[in-house]
Formats: structure tokens, sequence, C-alpha cells
């Protein structure tokens, strides 16, 4: 049963799906600046529908009670008309009551042209409006939906590349154990998928355990007479190791704060806020990032695989 195993291409896969999720990534950024510049029209646009639909929804109030009040007073009118008097002060009380309801009636009527000509007047700018609101709303909706798809793709694929990083890390710290017995004292193997998936403990946890791990096989190398030992050699891998998950906290960071800001986020800061720049730097962060893992990962392949050829040794 072999003691270590090559684990080059776990790593190699690791970087492979890096640049899937770089390319996904940038794909998404730039599907996220299309939903922003339909976002920020639907924004801009908001106030002037929303008062225009007040303006046409209160105009058009009026109209159901003054259908009432005309169809009360013809009703009326109708039904005093139909009544049958004799004496002729009764007829001309009659005829009194009817002029009277006629000119109220007259009076209805008037109103309620002037309520219907009020709204033909608001309404060919309104359903012009209504329709640019609806197309740029349809738009807007579009764009939505076509990052999101791609940023539900990026997090699938950004997921799977961190289960094939946790298992790489595995892998190592089981050589590690299986050939140092001191080591199993330390972190144990498992660890490494529990550091990567579990919140918060995620912060931390995954930069110290391949931290470790480095540390253990540079020093076992060395024991083993493998590399050469040089006191005087200056150990930058720690300072690697930090640079990339500063750059991975900071990117996710960013990334949180550039869809808050874009979701989230309507006053006028929103619209004075530079989500194009925000992006480039999101990307920018995220190359860096991952040039670096995927220089670790190359650093610590050829170690895996010094091991892996020198098995006898241990």
């Amino acid at each position: 049963m072999k003691k270590i195993t090559n684990n080059t291409m776990l790593g190699k896969l690791t970087i492979l799906l890096n640049a899937v999720v770089l390319v996904c990534f940038i794909i998404a950024m730039l599907m996220l600046m299309k939903f922003d510049k339909t976002n920020k029209v639907v924004i801009s646009q908001r106030g002037d529908y929303e008062k225009a639909y007040e303006e046409y929804v209160m105009a058009q109030h009026p109209l159901k009670q003054d259908s009432a009040e005309v169809a009360y007073y013809q009703y009326k009118i109708d039904t005093l008309q139909q009544r049958n008097v004799t004496k002729k002060d009764e007829k001309a009380a009659l005829a009194k009551t009817i002029e009277d309801n006629k000119a109220i009636l007259a009076e209805k009527i008037k109103t309620r042209e002037e309520h219907l000509a009020k709204v033909a007047e608001l309404s060919g700018p309104y359903e012009e409006l209504n329709a640019q609101w609806d197309e740029v709303n349809a738009n807007n909706d579009k764009a939505k939906r076509t990052f999101w798809t791609v940023a539900i793709l990026t997090m699938i694929v950004f997921l799977v590349k961190t289960f094939v990083l946790a298992h790489y890390g595995y892998k190592n710290s089981k050589n590690l154990h299986n050939v140092a017995d001191w080591t199993k004292n330390g972190t144990a193997p498992y660890m490494s998928y529990v550091s990567w998936f579990v919140p918060i403990y995620n912060l931390i946890k995954p930069v110290s355990f391949i931290n470790e791990v480095c540390d253990d096989t540079d020093y076992l190398l060395e024991n083993k007479g493998l590399v050469p030992s040089d006191p005087d050699k200056i150990d930058n891998s720690g300072l690697y190791l930090g640079i990339w998950w500063g750059l991975l906290l900071v990117s996710v960071w960013l990334m949180n704060f550039i869809l808050y800001k874009t979701f989230f986020s309507e006053g006028p800061l929103f619209l004075k806020f530079n989500h194009g720049t925000m992006v480039i730097v999101a990307i920018v962060i995220m190359v860096l990032c991952m040039l670096m893992e995927t220089y670790l990962i190359l650093n610590y392949n050829k170690k895996n695989k010094l091991m892996a050829d020198n098995e006898d040794k241990f």
C-alpha cells in the first residue's frame, strides 16, 4: 500500500477550475454591469412614472361618481315627468322641480365632461410613458435574469473548485500523517473539508490548515535530505499564503458590496456610485488571487511529486 500519493493532478484540476471560475466571474461582472445600466434607467424614470400614474388615476377617480350622479338625476327627472298631477299649483311646483333637477343634471354632465377631458388630456402622455416604463422594466428583468444565471453558474463552479481544493488539502495532509507520526498531533486531514465549508470558521482556518501542511512538508523534505537545508534562506511561503488569502477575502467582500449597492441601494449615492470602477477592481483582485493560488499549487505540486518519487525514503 502506497504511503504517499501523487496529488499533482488534483492540483492541476484545481487550477483548471480556477480558470473556469475566473471566466464565469468576468462574464457575470459584465452581465452585472449590463443590468446595472438598465437598472439605473428604471430608477431614474420611476419618479416621473409614479407621478404620471398617480395623476392619471386621480383624474379617473371622479368619473365613477360623476356617472352615478348623472344617472341618478336623469332617473329622478324621468320619474318626475311620469307623475300625473291635476291641480295647477302642483303642476307648477312639479315643473319647477323638474327644471331645477334638469339644471343640476346639466351641471353634473358638464362636470363629467370636464373630468373626461382631463383624463383624455393625461391619457396620451401617460400611455406613452407607460409603454416606455414597460419596455425599460422588461429590459431590466431580462438583464437581471441573465446576470443571476451566470452568477449561479459561477457559484456552482466555485463550490466545485473549493471542494477539489479541500480534497487536495486532505490528500496532502494524509500523506504527511502516513509518513510522519509527529504530524498526527497536528490538524487532522478531514479538517481540510471542515475548514472550507463551516461558516465563520472558514474565514481563518483554511489558510492556517494549508500553512501547516506546507510547513510540515518543508520540514519533512529537509529532514529526509530531499531538499538542501539553508538556515539563511528566507522563507516567503507564509507571506504568499497571506497575500492569497487576503486577496480572496477582499474579492468576496467586494463582490458582496457591489451586489448590495446594485440590488439594495437606490438613493442618490447609488446613482453617483461608480459601479464600473468597482467591477474592474473586483476583476483585477480576482485575477491576482487566482494567479497567486495557481503559483502556490504549482509550488506545492513540486514538493508532492518529490515526496511521491522518493517514497522509499520515508
